[in-house]
């Protein structure tokens, strides 16, 4: 009996949990050097990497997947994203082989300006 009087407490503190996580805002880069450094482009509407210290990201969405967008440690919106700023970009699992080269990206870092 005592257990079920705990249950809606317990409920409530995992609801509360869950809330408080949902609205914790961008996770950030991982804790790992970027995969590739270079400069925000657009083609189009899209923002892509142009000139990347890598050439097998040339081109790639910055879009692609639901990454978090940074200037420092300060979260931003893509719109925020400067033509030809210096980004740091971060990637997760494998990229599709095509031209340009389709992967999900996790955080893009705006490090210039």
């Amino acid at each position: 009996m005592d257990a079920l009087r705990r249950l809606p407490v317990a409920v409530a503190a995992a609801i509360l949990a869950l809330t408080t996580a949902a609205c914790a805002g961008p996770a950030g880069p991982p804790d790992r050097d970027p995969d590739v450094t270079g400069k925000v482009g657009t083609e189009g509407t899209t923002l892509v990497l142009v000139g990347p210290s890598d050439p097998y990201y040339e081109g790639m969405s910055l879009l692609r997947g639901d990454p978090d967008f940074l200037r420092g440690d300060q979260p931003i919106e893509a719109a925020d994203l400067v033509d030809s700023e210096d980004v740091e970009v971060w990637v997760e699992g494998g990229c599709a082989e095509s031209y340009p080269v389709q992967c999900e990206v996790v955080a893009v870092r705006a490090i210039g300006e």
